[in-house]
């Protein structure tokens, strides 16, 4: 069966611990790496900070991609955004645009196309 990956940009407000290991860039990308729903963060770029007395909010625009689904179960962008929202230390999440990446199945060969060669 094959599955698609969807890529997505967003802007993200996320708080980040005081504590927090590293850069506050370094810790807002953190939270977004742990959400549940997202395979992999490809880009982040800080577009604001918020400093508070326990957290600093930072805003991010983000491109991630969220782990594979099933092909008849590709999410649309309001799903998408309540998934990023279930997410620890996710305050916001705005502008949502999304992309369908077609993977394929691991068990089945790549489809192979012939050339002619003069």
């Amino acid at each position: 069966m094959n599955s698609t990956q969807t890529a997505v940009v967003a802007t993200l407000t996320v708080r980040v611990p005081i504590n927090a290991a590293g850069s506050l860039a370094d810790g807002a990308t953190t939270v977004v790496e742990r959400i549940d729903a997202v395979d992999r963060l490809e880009e982040a770029t800080v577009r604001g900070l918020n400093p508070a007395l326990n957290e600093t909010t930072v805003d991010l625009r983000v491109r991630l991609v969220l782990t594979a689904t099933p092909v008849d179960e590709r999410p649309d962008a309001t799903t998408v955004r309540n998934e990023l929202e279930d997410g620890v230390g996710i305050k916001a999440v705005e502008d949502v645009r999304t992309d369908t990446i077609e993977t394929a199945d691991a068990d089945r060969p790549p489809t192979q196309t012939a050339s002619v060669v003069d």
